[in-house]
């Protein structure tokens, strides 16, 4: 009787063994599935937020990442660069403060027109 019961027993714990196993292998599935979901729609709004902004916007914000980043100081290149990035971005600001409404309406029909193209990959 006892070894009845200790063959049942075992049968018993190696099929909740398997069970198991098989529980954790789709969860694991599962979650990586999840986990790539969330990153393509992270991509996408990255994407999306992305294009929304101006030109005149993202040189802006790479102006400001450029000056907490105080390595480009350190040397002629970076320290160039940043300088330019300035003047295109002063240059862009003193164009749309002279011609402000002609130039933002031809962005957007030039933004129109580029919406009909597929975005880089």
């Amino acid at each position: 009787v006892k070894v009845a019961i200790q063959i049942q027993s075992d049968r018993l714990r190696n099929e909740a063994q398997a069970d198991n196993e098989e529980f954790l292998k789709n969860l694991g599935e599962n979650i990586q599935k999840i986990i790539k979901e969330q990153v393509k729609e992270q991509v996408k709004t990255s994407y999306a937020v992305a294009a929304d902004l101006s030109e005149m916007e993202l040189k802006k914000i790479l102006i400001e990442k450029m000056e907490g980043n105080k390595s480009i100081h350190r040397s002629n290149e970076p320290k160039n660069l940043y300088k330019a990035l300035v003047e295109a971005y002063e240059s862009d600001k003193i164009i749309l403060d002279t011609y402000g409404d002609t130039v933002t309406l031809k962005r957007r029909r030039d933004d129109d027109a580029d919406k009909d193209e597929e975005p880089f990959a």
